[in-house]
Parts: C-alpha cells; structure tokens; sequence
C-alpha cells in the first residue's frame, strides 16, 4: 500500500520548541514503523511562510520577507534533522509549484459556483495604513466581557465572532510598538468566499466514514456539521505576504490569498516538488484514484481547517481527499502551559545545545502517546526515570549484560537458543509481542507499543536473572552460552520494536550483534554468530541534565494580594494533611475504569455524568464536577482511575457510585488520572 504522511507545516515565524517536536516524533515514528513493514511511504512537510506576522516580523529585523523565511527554514531544516525526523521532503510554500497549484484549486472552485466575491466592513487603522487582520485587533470580547481579546476568539469563554463585534476595539500593532491605544474605523473593502456549506453533505458522510479521525475529535465536527458552515473568506487586502488573487475585476486593488489557503496547499505542491526530482507525478500521490492512503497529523488547534476547508478544497477541485486526519494534544511543561516568561518553553535549539540527548525526548514522547488527542505533559523528572529505568535498565540492560559476558566468557560467540519448554515460549511470545506493537504503531498508539517492548525486556531479564549463566560458565559453557543466546536474540526484538522510537538506540544493538534487525516477518533467531565488541546503549540520565532546562525555570509571580476580610482577620496558612497507615490507604480500593459515555447534568454547569465499565458486568454511573475542564466528549474511551468503594450518594437527581480522580493543575485546571489504554476495566490500582 502506498502512504503519503504529512505532519502540520510549522509557521516561519521563529524557532521550533519542543511543543513542535510532540508532532514531529509521533509522525515520524508512525513513518518509520510503516517503513519497517515495507510499505511505500513519502514523508513530507513544509515551512508555511505567508500571512502578516511573517511580514510584520521581517520588517522588525529589517529583512526581505523573502529573506527572513529563508532563513528560519534552514533553522527548522536543522533541527528537524537534528532529532532524526526522517522526512523525505522539507519544502516551502512559497514556491512556483505552490502559487500555481492554489490558483488551480481556486479556480476550480469559481467553476462550481463556489466563491462569491463581496464588500465587507473591517476595521482599518489609519496609523499604520492597513485593515486588521483578526490576530492585530484586540479588545473585550461581547460576549463574557473579558478585556485584551483577539478579534476572532475569546480565550476566556471560548466565544467566536467577527472582528468588529469586539467592544473598545484597539490596534495590537500600535499598542506593540509603543504607540499607545489606537483606535480603528471601520473601511469597506471587497473580499471573497468560499460558500463552504455547498459541501456541507459531503463533509458529514467524509467526517463520519471509520478511521477518519478519532471518536472524540468526530464529536467536536458533529457539533460543527450540525449547523450551517459559514462562508469561509479567503482574501486579504493589502499589504500582505502571499499569493495574489488571479482573475479580479479590473481597477480591483490587489487581493492576496489568505494563509490558510495557500499553507495545506504545501502538502500537494511539496509533494509534486518531491515527485519531480524522482521521475515520478504528484498524481501518483494526490490523484483521485491513486489509491494513495493520506494521513495528515495535526493538533488538536486547527482541527476545522483540516477536516473541513481542507477536505473540501480537494473533493472541489478534484484530488484525492485524505484517509485520515489524526489529532494530538498539546504540550505542558511540568503541569503548566508552556510560558516564556515562567522559562518553559524551551526551544529544540535550547535542549539540544544543553547537552541533552535527542532520544530521551523521543521515547519519553512515544512512551507517552496514545491513540487520543490527549494532551502530554513533559515532566523532566519523570523523563530522567523512564529513560534511565525503561531504555537503559531495562532493555539496555538486557542487551548489554548478555552481550558483555560472550565477549568476555564465551569468544564473544552466540550458540543455539535453549531447547526448554520455558525457553521455547519466551521466545515464541516475543514474536507475538513484536506482532502486537507493530498494530500498535498502525493506531499510532506508540505508548502502548514500548509497553510491549519493555514487556519483552522484563521477561528476558527475568529469565536471565533467574538462570544466572554467569555462574555456570566454568562448569556448563554451552548451557550458558544458550541463556545469554536467548538474551541476545530478545534484546534484538526489542530494538526491532523500538526502532520506530529510538533508532539511534536500535542501530548501536545492530552494530554490537553484527546482524541486521529481524524484519517484522522474520521470527529466525541470530545463532551461532559472532558478536562485536560491546558498548553502552544510552547515557544515563543525570540530575545535572534535570538542572540545566530547569534552572531556567522562574516561579510564578505572587498573584496580587486580596482584599482584606471585614473583621481583617489573616487567612491561616495551609497546613499538610494528617499522615495515614498503610492499611488505611489499603481500605480505598482503586480500580481502572473505561468511560463509555458522557454528558451534561442538566441544570449543573460543573457536573459530568458517566457511564464508566469497572470490569463488573454492568457500567456504573459516576457524577463529576469537571465539566468547566472538560467537554463530555473528552473524556469518552479514556482508561481513568476509580474510587470503587464509595457508596451511593444522589447528586442532582443522579446517583453516583464511585469517584472518578482528577489533579489539580495544568492548563484546565482539573486534568484527568489517566491508568493507560492497555489496563483493562476492574484491573487493581495500586
């Protein structure tokens, strides 16, 4: 099967941060996983380069737009490669290919009727000489009334509306560059859309086909499809850095695309771009009966233009639409949003040039990701603990260890694998193991596919513990050459499991055995076979690593002190709680649980009801306060952490049985204790 995977163009704008790279690995271990079952595949991506920040952002370093973007996507190019992301293409959208292929979707869609050109008020500052685009237009939103608001959304209640609907609107780009609060009019000026509703039925059939997008993310374009899409306005006036609008009436002031056209876009003409240098058409690729397998990988924040001006773009002029689209959640850093003025957010260039190992982010990544778009908290703590204990002292471990003693022991020669019961199903459940992680990558759970490698690990360690060849060298050398054989060959599925992950890590157990990894459909051992010299996996994560991202870290400035109490009485300082036995926190009995369904309690607007399988035969219903964190839809497949043995207690008219645990913190405020898809309902938290 052919596969195009494409992963969201990251805007050329500044550096890539570490937030970036939760798509880049994930994709790029999807790719690599494909690649290893022998699937033709083309990975490709782009620097979007157009849209007013870019312009704006080229004039203050006083260079070309040209120039300025060029310069960002050598950066980008660099550091891509840097983390090993293995695209085949890294192109621009500020290409011919681009321009005349986003002319070609765009007249494509004027020949069905499909754009209709109109006058439209905007707000138009006179200081700078320029209409507004919605992110340099702020005020209060008309909706909560929430102050310093963009123009097309309220971050506060999560409101949508046009630009000249915020109140006491001003000119963030006066107010940026120290001109105080500017004051915009109101201009007319022509514009055109795109009657994106005359596509309404085939996004609804396109949104709900299986396999387009995950169950949680087909709840949030219900709501949308529910409704009638509204025309979407895809030009720009002047000045602006992009493509110009073809075919406009004559005297027309010049019209530019907006970027959000001409940036998906990027995904055909970098393709063609690819194509072209190999001799191929980026029809084999983008045709309609090309029979191409798309897969997009995005974030969960620009799912609408993704699964629905993108798709209908393509059905309308006449490419092949994609096979899926598959959303991942946001990045936090240590249980926060990532801030530059709290120093986390870090940049790729920033932990590179700290000394710190590309491959630790890659697998604490991919050790983390599910099938979900859940969002990922990047905890430097726990990162030094699953890299030194899962990569190094667990797989590491094993290979090293056994490889270690044939070289020493055994003239660094592998024997036969041991022909006991024990042995024989180890090996034969390792190959089931590898089976089931390679499914796992196809459902691009890569968290669920290194738990299965390390299932492997403890298993051949645990054997090897137990056998302890070491011991037996003298007075059973083959006996134990067969043990440390069977470590080997374990180690090397392991890396063939993980080499999606940590391919650096897979080749260093490929140089030290002198073999190839197994292919996915190889199930031989390596036997009899000379071993090179060999030499440790991974570094070690150190504290000292922890230290210079963190030392970078500024704690949060002291919120501003409230009001004092009428009787000023001083609020008591909070106090730790009292400690407990350990038979008393053995009374709670905690137990995975699956959320089958959620909704609103009507007349509640904190409270979630859910339906949630305990492994008991029958689901339970569980009543939560969290629905100002999440939408009921957010929490629908998720694997959660259950106080089982609460009794029944009616809340708004429902009975709850149970306590679904949630912690505080993070961009919610309430993020939800998630157990792991792979823990099935009813099994013990301990």
């Amino acid at each position: 099967m052919r596969t195009l995977v494409t992963m969201a163009l990251p805007y050329a704008n500044g550096s890539l941060h570490l937030g970036h790279f939760v798509e880049a690995i994930q994709t790029d271990v999807y790719v690599r996983a494909l690649r290893a079952m022998g699937r033709e595949v083309a990975f490709i991506c782009a620097n979007d380069m157009h849209g007013t920040p870019i312009e704006m952002s080229a004039a203050k370093a006083g260079l070309p737009p040209e120039e300025y973007v060029e310069r960002i996507h050598r950066e980008h190019r660099e550091d891509y490669a840097a983390f090993q992301i293995s695209l085949d293409e890294f192109y621009t959208t500020h290409s011919e290919e681009n321009r005349l292929r986003t002319q070609e979707i765009y007249r494509k869609l004027v020949e069905r009727g499909s754009i209709e050109r109109r006058e439209v008020e905007q707000l138009y500052c006179e200081v700078d000489g320029r209409f507004l685009p919605d992110r340099y237009v702020r005020g209060t939103c008309p909706a909560c009334g929430a102050k310093d608001q963009y123009g097309d959304a309220c971050e506060v209640c999560g409101s949508t509306y046009e630009a000249v609907q915020l109140k006491d609107p001003y000119c963030a780009i006066c107010k940026d560059a120290g001109r105080g609060i500017v004051r915009p009019v109101l201009r007319r000026s022509a514009h055109y859309f795109v009657k994106l509703s005359q596509y309404q039925d085939f996004l609804r059939k396109w949104t709900t086909e299986p396999g387009r997008v995950q169950p949680d993310i087909r709840g949030f374009l219900a709501r949308w499809l529910a409704e009638p899409l509204k025309d979407w306005d895809i030009s720009r006036d002047e000045p602006y850095f992009g493509f110009e609008i073809p075919d406009r009436p004559p005297g027309e002031e010049k019209k530019y695309f907006y970027v959000w056209l001409d940036a998906p876009t990027g995904y055909l003409s970098s393709t063609e771009h690819w194509a072209r240098k190999r001799g191929r058409t980026v029809e084999e690729w983008w045709g309609a009966d090309s029979g191409t397998e798309i897969v997009h990988f995005i974030g969960k924040d620009i799912v609408y233009f993704h699964t629905l001006f993108w798709p209908a773009m393509l059905h309308a002029s006449g490419w092949r639409v994609p096979a899926r689209v598959h959303v991942h959640g946001m990045l936090t850093v240590e249980g926060t949003k990532m801030s530059k003025t709290r120093g986390t957010f870090i940049n790729a260039r920033e932990y590179l040039d700290a000394g710190l190992d590309h491959e630790w982010l890659r697998y604490y990544f991919a050790a983390n990701l599910g099938a979900t778009a859940s969002d990922i908290d990047l905890s430097l703590g726990e990162m030094k603990n699953r890299v030194n204990g899962e990569l190094l002292n667990s797989v590491g471990n094993l290979a090293n260890r056994a490889l270690s003693i044939l070289w020493k022991s055994l003239s660094g020669k592998l024997g036969l694998l041991p022909g006991d019961a024990e042995g024989v199903d180890l090996w034969h459940q390792a190959s089931l193991q590898r089976a089931s992680a390679m499914q796992a990558y196809l459902r691009v759970d890569s968290r669920a596919a290194v738990q299965a490698a390390l299932a492997v690990a403890a298993a051949g360690n645990e054997r090897l513990q137990r056998k302890q060849p070491w011991k037996t060298i003298a007075t059973d050398p083959e006996g134990a050459r067969r043990e440390l054989t069977l470590a080997v060959n374990l180690a090397r599925v392991c890396a063939a499991m993980l080499e999606p992950v940590v391919p650096r890590f897979a080749q260093g157990i490929v140089e030290q055995t002198g073999a190839p990894l197994p292919a996915v459909t190889d199930h031989k051992p390596l036997e009899e076979a000379t071993i090179r010299e060999p030499r440790p996996l991974v570094r070690r994560m150190e504290d000292e690593d922890v230290r210079k991202l963190t030392s970078r870290f500024v704690a949060e400035a002291p919120r501003e002190a409230s009001a004092p109490t009428p009787a000023s009485v001083p609020t008591p300082a909070p106090t730790s709680p009292a400690e407990i036995t350990i038979d008393r926190f053995a009374e709670i009995d905690l137990r995975a649980g699956r959320v089958l369904a959620a909704e609103r309690v009507p007349k509640a607007d904190k409270l979630l009801k859910l339906t949630i399988d305990l492994g008991e035969g029958a689901p339970r219903t569980i009543v939560s306060g969290v629905a100002q964190a999440y939408r009921p839809e957010e929490l629908v497949g998720r694997t959660v952490a259950v106080v089982a043995n609460l009794p029944k207690k009616p809340l708004r008219g429902v009975e709850s049985h149970g306590m679904v645990l949630f912690a505080t913190g993070g961009p919610r405020g309430l993020t939800v204790v998630e157990v792991g898809e792979e823990v099935a309902p009813g099994s013990k938290v301990k």
